[in-house]
Order: structure tokens, then C-alpha cells, then sequence
């Protein structure tokens, strides 16, 4: 049996028809992925400027402008609710991006706006959870 379309063959699906005849579904197609833009934090005490922001345990975030998500850099998976306007991070401003060096290495921080302490970020059973800590930036 020979099939033949104009439809790419990625974008045909097969069925078998009542009368066991071999027949085509309407052809479709898959919207394509919204593309990502990263935020770009700027260190206002030097030309720094970077996309990755760590955690007290030097785990990376990102944030996506388009959809205002916090990205979890170790597999990609997004997280709404955390739009980007300047260096704050939320529309409360809750947290912030704190710039510090680290054995020196310029590095952007995820912190608390309120205390200015680096927050322990984490992602658990698909669940993202960002807790306080103590701990301040380092060189800030």
C-alpha cells in the first residue's frame, strides 16, 4: 500500500476506517513553544550584568520576562507569579536581586527585600519553595 500527500508526514495521522480502508486525519498543526526572555540584572556599582541569580546554596534561577516566571536552571522547569522590574523580583517587590563577590567572582543574589539576606530556593516534587535565611551577601 502507498500513501500520498501533501501534508508532511509529521503532521499525518493514521486511523483505520469502519470499512478497514487505511484513511488520513485532517491535518494539524502544534503552536509553537512561547519563546523565553531572560532578565538581565545590572549591578548599579560597576557594568556587571548577568541572567543567573543564585541562592544561599549557589543553586541558579533565571526569570523570564515573557511570562513572568522564576526558571529553575537545574531542569528548566518555570514557576509564575515572579515578574521582574528593575531588580526586584514580585509585584509586591518581596524580593530582590543583590549584587556580592564570591572568591572574586562578581555574582547576583536572590534576597529578601526586607532583610537583605540570601534566600534558600528550592524545588521539591515539582513544588517551588523559597525560604529566609540568615545569611547576607557576600563582598556587597
Amino acid at each position: 500500500m502507498q500513501i500520498v500527500s501533501s501534508v508532511p508526514l509529521a503532521a499525518i495521522a493514521l486511523r483505520f476506517a469502519p470499512s478497514g480502508q487505511l484513511t488520513t486525519l485532517p491535518p494539524f498543526s502544534l503552536a509553537p513553544a512561547p519563546s523565553v526572555q531572560l532578565a538581565v540584572f545590572t549591578d548599579p556599582a560597576s557594568s556587571f550584568t548577568t541572567s543567573d541569580v543564585r541562592d544561599v546554596q549557589g543553586e541558579i534561577v533565571r526569570f523570564d520576562i515573557t511570562s513572568d516566571s522564576l526558571i529553575w536552571a537545574a531542569d528548566g522547569r518555570s514557576f509564575p507569579g515572579y515578574p521582574v522590574s528593575g531588580n526586584f523580583v514580585r509585584a509586591d517587590k518581596k524580593f530582590q536581586i543583590v549584587f556580592g563577590t564570591d572568591a572574586g567572582e562578581r555574582r547576583a543574589y536572590f534576597t529578601e527585600t526586607a532583610t537583605g539576606t540570601i534566600c534558600d530556593v528550592q524545588v521539591t516534587g515539582g513544588q517551588l519553595a523559597i525560604f529566609p535565611t540568615n545569611v547576607k551577601v557576600p563582598g556587597s
